[in-house]
């Protein structure tokens, strides 16, 4: 009888069995997400409770920018997929005449998954309750630069075991906080470390900073008094997996830098890639071993006293280099840019203010870098005759940068330079500046007072890729532009028409598309223009000085039509408007449909992807169903029981 019971019971509840399954899963998800969300809005409300505590007194910091409830939205706030928060980004937030902050750290455990942290520039005196910040077990990122700390912070930031950088630069007033600096050589993991203008040297940095800390690769002392540091500057040589290193303006020179680390000992750190001596007094040449140094991306030897020849094998080798800064200097002899010819990642060169004799016109060469800066103030150029702008500058391939409205000179109606402008000098070292300029189709070389009349913008025969951007039309003091011989595409920008002043248009030789847009017969000063061999179609405006160009200017473009051409435009494969417009609606009706059958295919394919196995695998269905039967037998008979022991209790 019993034995009969059991067995209609079990058949009840496997009829029900899907059910029950799916309200177990149900009652698990709720509980995940009012779990979550939870978590969401304590920190929602620990971030306001932040901003306020940044503008006491009186402040008004991000009381505009952080208003609702997706604060994964909000000013300097980045979450992770499961919206919590990641980064917070204060720096340089509190206003100016509120005095000293005095945060209290409790408000930022409430970040439990917080990696990165920067409040940098914000005064920052001391903390309340410091010790809360060991509660973010999770950061990797601190930023406290520009702060008046006190010291109190330093001795917690032992207690973050996953800190990767951390900055510290600038804080004042230092002798404050460099005692507590010990507390850092427990950071076995750190990768980063700024100490930059701290008035650092031997006798107030702790001999185990920098020896414990192996793991090192960028560290930042410029700005410190490490001139007479010797045991701070050997401990640099055992840091062999520095990236970065910036020693910048410490009044070194080459006595006090230990034998470890000048001449050959630098080139035994084989990872660095940034150098950065800028501002120091070292006197000799540069060391050959630097030529082996090949991971070098940005090397700066500005600001101090090396002297002699610049060997070219030096620097051929450090084919990773972008920026070469040894400007204000002692060098002297001759250097061929040749010798960069094949470090084709070179963005900035500065060879400025040297006794260098530069020759850039070297013909067994052809650049493969392309230039961003290029500094050659003071030297002697090409044995000081010859061409002076280096023929170099002519081969520069990518887009044209649409920042060139922001030549304000190139902005103003006049057509003469401003008077304050009129006084420059134009020369470019020891030699008369001269600037060849193809415009009106001729080719002139302008130099002295005939070059402060001239505004052009001539960027003909490169590689230069992309769209015209429309921003160059804004240049209306421009008397000539030449794109000629690139290889531009997209449309010719309506705002040429608004460059009054230009006389000479050539886009000629590129692949431009689309029609000559029939505002451009406003430029009425227009004597040349020329958009011969590109892949124009339409109408050709004929109005105005335009009536005056010949079918030269529009030769190689087999879809333009009209006069000056022999090709008339009208055409009996034309389609009507409304043809057009019945078409342009039947894509738009195409695009719908094949936008909700890819969500209908998303959702069949995402159901039959957790329903399929569970139907074709009779072992998944009974592993399945197993961890469910176990779950409702707790809920159905331990709980109940659990309850009843309760009540008895009470």
């Amino acid at each position: 009888m019993e034995f009969t019971k059991f067995v209609q019971k079990w058949q009840l509840y496997s009829s029900h069995r899907a059910l029950l399954s799916c309200i177990f899963w149900l009652i698990l998800w709720h509980l995940f997400t009012s779990s979550n969300g939870a978590t969401k809005e304590e920190e929602r409300v620990a971030l306001l409770q932040l901003r306020d505590s940044l503008n006491r007194p009186n402040g008004s910091a991000l009381v505009n920018e952080w208003v609702g409830n997706d604060y994964c939205y909000w000013y300097g706030i980045t979450c992770d997929r499961n919206l919590l928060v990641l980064q917070i980004y204060l720096s340089s937030r509190r206003q100016l005449g509120l005095g000293t902050w005095y945060p209290n750290a409790t408000l930022l455990s409430h970040f439990e998954n917080l990696e990165s942290l920067y409040l940098s520039g914000n005064r920052i005196g001391s903390w309340i309750m410091p010790e809360a910040l060991c509660r973010m077990s999770n950061l990797k990122v601190l930023d406290l630069s520009s702060n008046p700390l006190n010291g109190d912070i330093i001795p917690q930031i032992r207690c973050l075991p996953s800190l990767e950088e951390l900055y510290l630069s600038t804080i004042y007033p230092s002798h404050a906080f460099i005692p507590a600096l010990s507390a850092l050589c427990e950071l076995n993991n750190l990768r980063a470390l700024d100490l930059s203008n701290n008035s650092i040297n031997d006798e107030n940095i702790p001999p185990c900073l920098l020896r414990n800390l192996s793991s090192l690769e960028t560290l930042y002392l410029s700005r410190n008094l490490l001139s007479n540091s010797p045991r701070t500057l050997a401990a640099l040589c055992g840091l062999r997996n520095l990236k970065v290193l910036n020693l910048r303006d410490n009044f070194l020179d080459e006595s006090s830098i230990p034998s470890c680390l000048f001449n050959n000992g630098i080139c035994r750190l084989q990872k660095l890639k940034t150098l950065n001596l800028n501002g120091n007094l070292i006197q000799g040449g540069i060391h050959p071993c630097l030529s082996k140094m090949t991971s070098l991306v940005s090397l700066d030897l500005s600001f101090n006293h090396f002297q002699g020849n610049l060997p070219s094998f030096i620097f051929s080798n450090l084919t990773s280099l972008i920026a070469l800064y040894i400007s204000d200097n002692e060098f002297d002899g001759t250097l061929s840019f040749a010798t960069f010819a094949n470090l084709s990642n070179l963005w900035f060169i500065d060879l400025s203010n040297n006794d260098l004799m530069v020759n850039t016109e070297s013909p067994s060469w052809f650049p493969s870098f392309q230039l961003m800066f290029l500094n050659l103030r003071n030297c002697h150029l090409n044995n000081d005759q010859g061409r002076v702008v280096p023929s170099f500058i002519f081969h520069q391939t990518g887009v044209i940068p649409s920042c060139f409205n922001n030549i304000t000179s190139w902005k103003k109606e006049s057509e003469l330079l401003p008077p304050s402008l009129m006084r420059i000098s134009f020369s470019f070292g020891n030699d008369r500046l001269k600037v060849p300029l193809t415009t009106k189709g001729n080719s002139r070389v302008y130099e002295g007072t005939p070059l402060s009349f001239m505004t052009g913008l001539d960027l003909s025969t490169n590689q230069l890729t992309g769209y015209i951007p429309s921003q160059l039309g804004e240049l209306i003091a421009l008397h000539s532009l030449n794109l000629s011989f690139n290889i531009l595409t997209g449309h010719i920008p309506k705002s040429f028409s608004i460059m009054e002043k230009l006389e000479s248009l050539d886009l000629s030789h590129n692949n431009l598309v689309g029609s000559i847009p029939p505002e451009i017969v406003q430029l009425y000063f227009i004597s040349t223009f020329n958009v011969s061999f590109n892949n124009l179609s339409g109408s050709i405006p004929f109005e105005n000085n335009f009536r005056t160009f010949d079918e030269s200017s529009y030769r190689g473009n087999k879809g333009l039509c009209g006069l000056p051409l022999d090709t008339a435009c009208t055409s009996p494969n034309k389609k009507p408007p409304q043809q057009d417009e019945e078409e342009e609606r039947a894509g738009i009706a195409e695009s719908d449909f094949f936008f909700f059958s890819c969500i209908a295919v998303s959702y069949v394919v995402g159901f039959w992807v957790v329903i399929l196995p569970l139907v074709v695998s009779k072992n998944w269905r009974r592993k399945h169903y197993a961890v469910v039967d176990s779950c409702i037998y707790i809920c159905c008979n331990k709980f109940p029981g659990f309850l009843t022991r309760i009540k008895d209790c009470c």
